[in-house]
């Protein structure tokens, strides 16, 4: 006897289910909502991360002071043998790694921001959500202008945080836990193995890193004693309270070019951190986040009187970024900045419509301020010539009245 259309129907997989109607296909027992495809699909990326086999991918963002040596550190990273061109406006380019046996390729994307401050709101382009956490900021300063570097550096650290805290700020908003991670892992690595850092509370730890490097490291250390002092403790002071590391760097010293390509390795391809650590005035500065210490650093000279008392939180003698800019720029007194504009070669950006319209707006205006010119001079002459003429209509009116009135008075 054929079954009746109530009677149960055994699918394949082994389910039963009730069949209202035989001429419908039989539905599957499990729907998954999208919340569970969601998680699911975060799992697998998860799982692909921890792979080794999976390729890396990070991002290098570089700044800092014009012409001060940022395309040749990225040459030199990337072991380019070419000379550096300058850079225009915010540039990319890119590494790569191929590892392990199965030759995975590993890709660091690059950007270098040229202009020194001028153009500093350009590195929102580079930081995203989607990439944040795999970002480094390399903030370059060149040693050989001890003038500037505070006029770099504060813009940039500055810039750096509101950025990164307006991305976090938005992930969190949506529920994203990348925010808390990203600072649990910085404070981790900041501390290192230690239960924490006696700095902890002074310190406006990043959630991405930075590194602060120090170029033509040649040319400073010519520098007279208690100058390069001044500025290696200054720079240690604003690294160690940024959470940064601190590298100087020559091109003319091999040792100092493969220091730089580790620290920079370490950062774009996960390789081995830097280990050394250097403090002395006298050699080239190497300290890695979370090395340093406010009680090695020491007092601003001006507090020299108080060099004995302790560094602590909560001392009264905890030195500020003020008492530091201070102190720094009584050494080093800031010029009067020029125009950035005023370098810029605009042939190099030549636009023959554009350059045809101008040409004919600067005519048209030359024009009209020769016309002006001309209508102003015709304009007073003629104010001239009614100005002589009323005059002496008034004299003539001035005598007719005053004889009149005198024959009047002689008639009276």
């Amino acid at each position: 006897m054929a079954p009746s259309v109530d009677s149960p129907r055994r699918l394949s997989g082994g389910a039963e289910v009730a069949d209202d109607n035989a001429s419908q296909p039989a539905k599957p027992s499990m729907r998954k909502d999208v919340w569970t495809l969601v998680k699911e699909a975060k799992e697998r990326e998860k799982k692909a991360g921890e792979n080794p086999d999976t390729a890396l991918e990070t991002n290098l963002v570089v700044v800092g002071s014009k012409q001060g040596g940022k395309s040749s550190i990225i040459l030199r990273f990337l072991d380019r043998d070419e000379a550096p061109t300058p850079t225009v406006g915010l540039e990319y380019t890119f590494g790569r790694r191929t590892r392990g046996v199965n030759a995975v390729k590993d890709v660091t994307h690059i950007w270098e921001l040229a202009g020194g401050t001028y153009l500093s709101d350009l590195i929102d382009v580079p930081i995203t959500e989607t990439n944040i956490h795999t970002t480094t900021f390399i903030i370059v300063v060149d040693l050989s202008q001890p003038q500037s570097h505070l006029q770099i550096l504060l813009p940039f650290l500055g810039k750096v945080t509101a950025r990164v805290t307006a991305v976090l700020d938005s992930l969190g908003q949506r529920g994203s836990k990348r925010p808390k991670a990203l600072r649990a892992y910085a404070w981790k690595k900041f501390t290192g193995e230690a239960a924490g850092h006696p700095d902890k509370d002074a310190v406006n730890l990043s959630p991405v890193p930075m590194v602060i490097i120090g170029t033509k490291y040649d040319l400073f250390r010519d520098m007279e004693s208690e100058k390069r002092k001044l500025v290696c403790k200054t720079l240690r002071f604003l690294a160690h309270t940024n959470g940064a590391s601190l590298l100087f760097v020559s091109n003319k010293d091999e040792n100092l070019v493969a220091k730089c390509r580790q620290m920079l390795n370490h950062h774009a391809f996960k390789g081995s951190p830097l280990k050394t650590m250097s403090v002395d005035h006298n050699k080239p500065v190497c300290v890695v986040a979370g090395q340093d210490a406010l009680s090695q650093i020491g007092h601003p000279p001006s507090l020299h009187r108080d060099a004995n008392t302790p560094i602590g939180i909560g001392n009264a003698s905890l030195p500020t970024v003020e008492a530091w800019k201070a102190d720094y720029e009584r050494y080093f007194p800031v010029g009067n900045e020029q125009d950035p504009t005023q370098d810029l070669d605009f042939s190099k950006f030549a636009e023959p419509s554009i350059d045809a319209m101008r040409a004919q707006k600067d005519e048209e205006l030359s024009r009209l301020r020769r016309s002006n010119e001309r209508r102003s001079k015709e304009k007073d002459a003629l104010a001239g010539i009614v100005g002589a003429g009323g005059a002496e209509k008034e004299r003539r009116k001035g005598k007719a009245y005053s004889r009149a009135r005198a024959g009047q008075m002689g008639t009276a």
